[in-house]
Order: structure tokens, then C-alpha cells, then sequence
């Protein structure tokens, strides 16, 4: 009998495991979904990154939920009543188990709520609560400070988003493994390599997911994104270079484009001791700026010139507004009224020897803002506004942008699917969010009003006006409604793209082919 010697075993030994991971190692793939995130994944704590937790990862849940018209459905809670002008009560939903298997109790409710507001105070003044407490075994009250119309709105908010108290925290007490009711539990996250990988929760009240495993890897430049499912190493990605679209197309991925709850627009550093405290000189810039060149060679077309806030389809929508028509004439004229005058000639308005100059700063991760700020700054020169272009992570630009500075963002409107959240946040005068300081007694009247109205269509009235005058005052200039493309490799199936979201969010019902 031939002896097998200790170098044949080895290589038979290499043959088998070649020949293995052949059969299986495409059917493991087959029921992974690869996503390639668009920010870098730093938190999984609810309270501080509810969007990743809730929309995009599907491990948390929130007590209300917004269908895809922006009207509020049943969460956990199945049903809400406003007990008084400052209570509301909530039932929950019957039957809901967290991934370790302890039933949903209105207790753990209201005590991942209470957490969250102590963790990020923000959340507070976005949502008004002042407590929540358990008054049964499924049933909550939830307190907030005066009356608040939209606060079951307010409790769609990802930040809300319910977890287990036995989730594990780290030393500072910030959760590092959510365990949440949704259909998605969490296997591992490694901060330092960027990745999330998730398995089917099985127990899931709702629907049963349809796709077995889905791993997240962050992926914030837009180019390398489009690389990455070009080369098939990803199966899902949002926000490709605009500019790819049709080279993916060409590849046989298929390129979902939809309108999101967003809207281009720039905020100033601030409208006291700046040129920009001139309503004239905001306006102006306004006027300068192309919005239909914007979005058709700039953008792609993807997107629709601002006439506001919202987008005319939204139910919140004053729809009697109109993007601002290009008028570079109408724009000088304004800066010259102003007392901004180029008498030298050389490109550039001066007052009182200063130069009308400034930064528009952006970011990187959405891929329409740079080439954007750029087409804009070249716009405003036009009209003798000297300008540059800095791009920058977010967190940066708040340190580096001084008061005659501008910034371009995308900034979502529907968060919370009410107009309260978007139109308080940005022109309230004691928001945080109103860094730039703008102030209007009429709209500060109107926003005490709507947010106490309980008639739904005189609350909607109330909010149009408010449209209507921000629109005229120019606090900040809304450009473009944002377009928003999901690139899926053709394995994938089911995709379907929902506004309420913060950037995209996947679905139980999506489906991989083997």
C-alpha cells in the first residue's frame, strides 16, 4: 500500500478547505446584506446616534411612527390620548420582547426615555418632555412643558429610540450594545475598523425580516463609496457621486433617486455686526444664486429649486411660496443700496474700506455640497462678493467659522414629522440652533400659537404664515430640496425608499438572491 506523506495530507488537507469554502462561503455572502454607511459609525447609544440605532441599523423603536405620507402610526405604543393640556397618555403595544427576551413593560419605557433626556439634554427642548412615568403595566404618562400639540410627533424622534436597562455601557455610562425591540439585534461593533454586524432577532412582533444578516461598514467619502459597490465588495449605498449615476447604471446596479425630507441651504454666522445683519445684503445673496443651473448641472438633476423649507408635496408646505428667480441685476442693485459700492472697479464691494468677503464652509460626506459651494461662490463673485470655498468635517466648522462666515448644509426638515420641529429649531429665538440670532416677534407670536393649537388645520394656517415670513427675511437662504440616490447591487430586492428618513433606512421586507 502507497504511504501518504505529511506534504500530500497538507495539500489534500488545502483542497478540501479550498473546495469548502467554494460551496460555502457564496452562501454566507448570499445572506448578508453589505451596507456602506455614509458617516462614520462613532456611537450606538440611542440617545446620542438614534438615526443609526433606529433607521438604518433597525435595532431600536420608538413609541409612535411616521408613514411614508409624514402621517403618525402606531409604534410600540398602539394608541395615545391627551389626557390634559400638559399629559398624554400612552398604551403599549402587547406581545413586544427586547433581543434578551424580557417583555416590553411601560416601566422600561418610561425609564429608556428618562435616560435619553439626561444623556443629551437637547432632546428635551426638542420634545418638551418634563417626565414620564409608568401608570400600569403598559400604559405610560408623559408630561410636558405646556401644552405641546406635537408631541407624538416629537416621539418619533430616533433619539427616543427604547432600549433594554441592562443594554451594556462603557465607564461614562453611554451604551456601546443597544438591545432594543426591533428586528435587528446587535452581534459586534468594532469602532476601530468601522463595522456593525447585526443578526435577525427571530422573536420579532412584526413582519420577520426576510434577509438574515446585515453587516455596516462606514464609508464617508461619496467616491469611495461608488467604488466600493462598483467592485461588488458592497451591496447597498447612498449618496454616490452624482456624476457616477450613469456609469452605474451601465454596470447593472440599479440607482433608486428620491426626494428627501431635506433642503439644501446657508446659514450665517451670525446677522449682528455683519454685512449679513442688512435684510438687503441676505436677499442679494439670495438673488445671486442659480438654482435652476444648480440642479441641473450641478446636481444632475437631482432636486428641485427652493422655495422654502419644505418641499411642495409635503402636508406642511406653505405651497404658495416660489423659488427665488436668478436676478443678478436685482442683486446688485440691492448691495448697492446697501451702501456696498465697487468704486475701485477691481471685482469686489467695499463699505467703509471693508470688503464684502467671506468662507463658505461645508462638508464632505454629502456629495452635492461641494460642487455646490463652489457654483455658488462663483455666482456671488458675479456680483462682487469676494468668497472662497473650505470643506471640512461638521464638528470642525463650528470652530473655525467665524461670524461674517456662511455655511452649507443639508438639513432635514421631518425629523420629527411636525413643522414645529424644523420652523422652531431654526427661527425661534432661544434655540440653540438659531446660532446666527435671528429675531422676529411675529414669528415668535406664531410659533406660541400654532404649538397650542389643537385644530389641526388653523395650527397648519398658523405655520404657512410663519413660512411666508421667514421666506421674506431671509435669516437663511434655502437653495435646493435634496435629492437623495440609493445604489443596490443586483442581488438585492425590495428596496424601497422612505422620505420620513433621516438619510435612508432599510426595510424588513428586502430580500438577497442566492
Amino acid at each position: 500500500m502507497e504511504k501518504i506523506t505529511m506534504h500530500q495530507r497538507f495539500i489534500t488537507l488545502l483542497l478540501v478547505i479550498t473546495v469548502l469554502g467554494a460551496v460555502y462561503a457564496p452562501a454566507i455572502a448570499a445572506e448578508t446584506l453589505r451596507v456602506g454607511e455614509m458617516f462614520e459609525i462613532d456611537s450606538l447609544d440611542p440617545a446620542q446616534g438614534g438615526t443609526f440605532v433606529k433607521e438604518k441599523a433597525l435595532i431600536a423603536e420608538t413609541l409612535v411612527e411616521p408613514d411614508p405620507d409624514f402621517t403618525l402610526v402606531p409604534g410600540l405604543a398602539e394608541s395615545w390620548t391627551m389626557v390634559s393640556d400638559t399629559v398624554w397618555e400612552f398604551r403599549l403595544r402587547k406581545g413586544v420582547c427586547f433581543h434578551n427576551g424580557a417583555a416590553l413593560t411601560a416601566r422600561m419605557a418610561a425609564d429608556s426615555i428618562t435616560r435619553a433626556l439626561t444623556i443629551n439634554p437637547a432632546i428635551a427642548g426638542i420634545t418638551r418632555i418634563k417626565d414620564v412615568a409608568a401608570t400600569g403595566e403598559q400604559t405610560l404618562q408623559i408630561r410636558t412643558d405646556g401644552r405641546f400639540m406635537a408631541l407624538p410627533a416629537a416621539l418619533v424622534y430616533a433619539d427616543l429610540a427604547i432600549v433594554h436597562p441592562e443594554s451594556e455601557t462603557n465607564d461614562q455610562g453611554i451604551i456601546i450594545h443597544p438591545i432594543g425591540t426591533g428586528p435587528y439585534q446587535l452581534v459586534a461593533w468594532k469602532r476601530a475598523e468601522q463595522t456593525v454586524r447585526l443578526t435577525r432577532n427571530e422573536t420579532y412582533w412584526g413582519p420577520k425580516p426576510k434577509i438574515a444578516r446585515i453587516e455596516f461598514r462606514a464609508i464617508p467619502d461619496p467616491a469611495t463609496r461608488s467604488l466600493a459597490i462598483q467592485k461588488g465588495s458592497i451591496d447597498l449605498v447612498p449618496d454616490a457621486p452624482y456624476g457616477d449615476l450613469e456609469l452605474l447604471r451601465k454596470k447593472g446596479l440599479s440607482v433608486t433617486i428620491a426626494n428627501a425630507a431635506r433642503v439644501y441651504q446657508i446659514s450665517f454666522g451670525s446677522l449682528t455686526g455683519t454685512p449679513f445683519a442688512d435684510v438687503r445684503v441676505r436677499r442679494a445673496l439670495s438673488l445671486a444664486i442659480n438654482r435652476e443651473d444648480i440642479v441641473r448641472y450641478v446636481l444632475f438633476g437631482m432636486g428641485k429649486p427652493a422655495a422654502g423649507p419644505y418641499e411642495k408635496n409635503m402636508i406642511f408646505a406653505n405651497k404658495d411660496l416660489n423659488a427665488p428667480v436668478f436676478d443678478p441685476e436685482k442683486a446688485n442693485a440691492l448691495l448697492t443700496e446697501a451702501g456696498w459700492v465697487d468704486a475701485d472697479k477691481r471685482g469686489v464691494r467695499r463699505k467703509d474700506g471693508r470688503p464684502l468677503a467671506l468662507t463658505l464652509y461645508t462638508h464632505p460626506q454629502r456629495p452635492g455640497q461641494k460642487p455646490m459651494a463652489m457654483a455658488i461662490v462663483q455666482q456671488w463673485m458675479a456680483v462682487g462678493v469676494k468668497a472662497d470655498v473650505r470643506v471640512m468635517n461638521w464638528s470642525a466648522i463650528g470652530m473655525e467659522m467665524k461670524p461674517g462666515d456662511a455655511r452649507l448644509g443639508a438639513n432635514a426638515t421631518a425629523m420629527i414629522p411636525d413643522p414645529d420641529y424644523y420652523l422652531r429649531r431654526l427661527y425661534a429665538r432661544t434655540s440653540p440652533d438659531n446660532q446666527w440670532g435671528y429675531v422676529n416677534q411675529t414669528v415668535e407670536d406664531l410659533l406660541s400659537q400654532g404649538i397650542r393649537e389643537k385644530d389641526p388645520a388653523r395650527r397648519l394656517e398658523t405655520y404657512k404664515k410663519i413660512q411666508a415670513l421667514v421666506v421674506e427675511d431671509q435669516p437663511l437662504i434655502h437653495v435646493s430640496y435634496y435629492g437623495v440616490n440609493i445604489i443596490t447591487s443586483p442581488k438585492v430586492n425590495g428596496f424601497v425608499f422612505n422620505p420620513v428618513c433621516h438619510d435612508y433606512m432599510l426595510n424588513t421586507q428586502m430580500t438577497l438572491e442566492k
